[in-house]
């Protein structure tokens, strides 16, 4: 705001009078209209510039200060800094295992011709089995190797595209989402939410946790269709009569991409509804307003109507039970859920952040906790606030939108865990968005203070960022921060015993650690009674030197039997796999007793059973010497996942080490059969080569 006007002190050839033209032109740069009372009101409130001309001159680091880009340039290397202790933590998580590490033609990269249909199809990661994402992880191992750090910079990268996508989208329908005069630059107002998103701690496991470039890739394209959807859209209400076309093919395309990276690329049609409603409002042409209209007639509303007619014909599709609780209490749970994704993403705390949030306890009715009811009152009540301000405040009721719209795949019906924190990473940005259009709102005539509160809000994001990835410099710290800021946890406390127990056998001090290792275990047993992984460590741990306790192999039998999902049946598979190569001191009787709970549980699947009868098999023949149980089970495994060619193989190699040439060649030719992706091709001809060797040999 200027002041009183006053006597221009400086050269009489620079006196100049600020008239009511739209602008005047100093030394060739362009400077707007300068009022008293900072509003544009009559050209008689205009005033004076009491500074000589050449002190108006724009210096050029000061154009570069102002130009959006340069800001944005900065945030990108902000975000680089926050992020550069946790990208230098050389080690695998959890998933990457399974999909990277141990997936066999991710390993045969670099010693053979690439197996690109194994590598983006042979996995189990999703319907899609998310082909663009395994491509992606096959040329890191191509270029670099199966390094970490590099798999994490590739992610950090693509958070970066991501967060300057995102500056480009908002700075394209910001101005449609304020009231009419606002005084705030749309400019500034998408650099502040893409920077805040950008540097937010919440994303760290999104970005650190190679596994999840799945998300961070689907996020990429569909912000990418999304921009090509406004552009369309810009250029149709500019008078371009294929504008509207080319949005939808683009964003078609991209959400194709986004979908093979992760099934929630499907959102990008959620997502562009909800800018077309509240940015565009359908304004076009009534020839070019079709098209749009069958778009969502056939990407939202086909798709809700076809799955609310199966479950009319099919309700028992919603009667499951998996993680301890069902479709009711999931839905009752999320509700809290959700609340917290708000919470977290205004209150930064990285102590509040972790892989695992078992320690959020699943509710069981309304008032079970308390906090169940609140919160299904506060989510309804921001719907409802959304839809009555949706003229008067359309960028909250757009932020409202996107939110809960965001959020409505991952948590609501589906059989999934309850809380992941990359499902918050795209529908955080509805939440950013409503509030700081607000914020913009109230301090327009108060620039300084505007300037102030960004610059806050992105220093406490960045801080808390560079805290939390400095936690993930290495498995073992990352684990104990986490069992730290989550004492009743169960996951992190077992997580925490884990990593230092692997930690302490890899620098050859394991039994200097293995007492605290155990502590940790065992208080994540006594957290979570259904737990399978701790028990099955505790008797790992102690069967590395020394007889396995009984209690803790009841302990274990009893787990196993009541299992409530799938996944507790990996640490039993790793458990008989190390008793099978002779590294656990266990009697046959406690293998068998453990096998026998682990059967008697009716949750697992044929998948699943059919593994647990070939380790066990293995066992049999490896450390028992009994061949004819071996074959037994190894054969009832191939009869419950017949397509399987594993099974088979393992039968061929149990008859070749037997002797029985025969019925090697038998069990080899149906692996070989089965066989179509040549998953298992390397074993096929080692022992197709021993066989042969062996005839010639007779």
């Amino acid at each position: 705001m200027v002041g009183r006007p006053r006597a221009v002190q400086g050269k009489p050839s620079a006196r100049r009078r600020l008239r009511g033209d739209p602008c005047i032109r100093l030394d060739g740069y362009k400077l707007g209209t300068v009022y008293k009372s900072g509003s544009p009101a009559a050209p008689a409130a205009a005033t004076e510039i009491d500074e000589p001309v050449e002190h108006l001159t724009t210096s050029p680091d000061m154009r570069l200060l102002r130009d959006p880009r340069c800001w944005l340039a900065l945030l990108m290397i902000a975000g680089v800094l926050v992020y550069a202790r946790g990208v230098a933590g050389d080690f695998f998580l959890f998933d990457d295992f399974q999909n990277i590490v141990l997936s066999p033609p991710m390993q045969m990269l670099g010693k053979e011709p690439p197996d690109w249909i194994g590598v983006m199809f042979l996995n189990a990661t999703g319907p899609t089995r998310r082909p663009l994402s395994m491509l992606s992880f096959a040329l890191n191992i191509l270029a670099f190797g199966m390094s970490p750090p590099a798999f994490k910079v590739v992610n950090l990268l693509l958070h970066l595209a991501n967060g300057a996508l995102l500056y480009a989208l908002l700075r394209r329908i910001a101005s449609r989402l304020l009231p009419p005069g606002a005084r705030v630059s749309t400019d500034a107002l998408a650099l502040v939410v893409a920077g805040v998103w950008l540097l937010h701690p919440l994303h760290v496991s999104s970005v650190l946790y190679i596994t999840q470039r799945m998300n961070v890739l689907a996020t990429t394209f569909t912000l990418a269709g999304l921009l090509c959807y406004v552009e369309g859209r810009l250029s149709s209400l500019g008078g371009d009569r294929s504008g509207v076309w080319t949005g939808i093919v683009g964003m078609g395309l991209f959400g194709l991409l986004a979908v093979f990276s992760k099934e929630t690329g499907a959102m990008v049609v959620v997502y562009a509804f909800l800018i077309e409603a509240f940015c565009f409002r359908f304004e076009a042409p009534r020839q070019q307003r079709w098209p749009l209209l069958a778009l969502y007639a056939c990407g939202i509303a086909l798709p809700l109507t076809a799955y609310a007619g199966h479950l009319l014909l099919h309700p028992e599709a919603l009667n499951w039970t998996r993680h301890g609780f069902t479709v009711g209490t999931r839905l009752l749970s999320e509700a809290r859920v959700v609340c917290d994704y708000l919470v977290w993403t205004f209150i930064p705390l990285p102590s509040s952040m972790t892989i695992f949030h078992d320690d959020i306890a699943a509710s069981t009715g309304l008032f079970a906790p308390p906090t169940t009811a609140a919160s299904i009152a506060f989510l309804l009540a921001l719907a409802a606030s959304a839809w009555v301000l949706r003229q008067r405040a359309p960028a909250f009721a757009f932020g409202v939108a996107w939110f809960l719209a965001g959020h409505s795949l991952e948590s609501t019906v589906l059989p999934m865990e309850l809380v992941f924190e990359h499902r918050h990473y795209l529908p955080m940005v509805g939440p950013l968005l409503a509030v700081a259009c607000l914020v913009a709102e109230a301090l327009a005539r108060k620039p300084r203070a505007l300037g102030a509160a960004a610059m806050v809000a992105l220093a406490i994001v960045g801080s808390a960022t560079a805290v939390r990835a400095n936690d993930w410099r290495t498995a073992l710290s990352m684990a104990q921060a986490d069992a730290r800021n989550h004492p009743e946890s169960s996951r992190c406390q077992y997580e925490a015993g884990r990593a230092l127990a692997e930690d302490g056998a890899r620098r050859g001090m394991f039994a200097a650690v293995k007492a605290q290792a155990v502590a940790y275990i065992r208080r994540a047993a006594e957290l979570d009674p259904y737990q399978v992984p701790p028990s099955a460590a505790l008797v790992i741990i102690h069967g590395t030197d020394e007889p396995v306790p009984q209690d803790e192999v009841d302990m274990l039998a009893e787990r196993l039997r009541s299992a409530r999902s799938n996944e507790q049946a990996n640490p039993f598979l790793d458990l008989l796999v190390n008793a099978s190569n002779g590294r656990l001191a266990l009697t046959p009787e406690q293998v068998a007793m453990l096998f026998d709970a682990a059967s008697a549980n009716p949750r697992w699947t044929k998948r699943v059973r059919s593994m647990m009868l070939n380790n066990y098999g293995a066992y049999q023949f490896n450390v028992v010497h009994d061949t004819a149980k071996a074959l037994r089970l190894t054969s009832d495994a191939g009869t419950l996942d017949p397509a399987n060619a594993y099974f088979p193989l393992n039968l061929a190699k149990i008859n070749f080490a037997a002797g029985d040439l025969e019925e090697a060649r038998r069990h080899l030719a149906t692996a070989q059969e089965l066989d179509t992706l040549n998953q298992y091709r390397n074993d096929i001809a080692e022992l197709r080569g021993a066989i042969g060797y062996s005839n010639a040999g007779r």
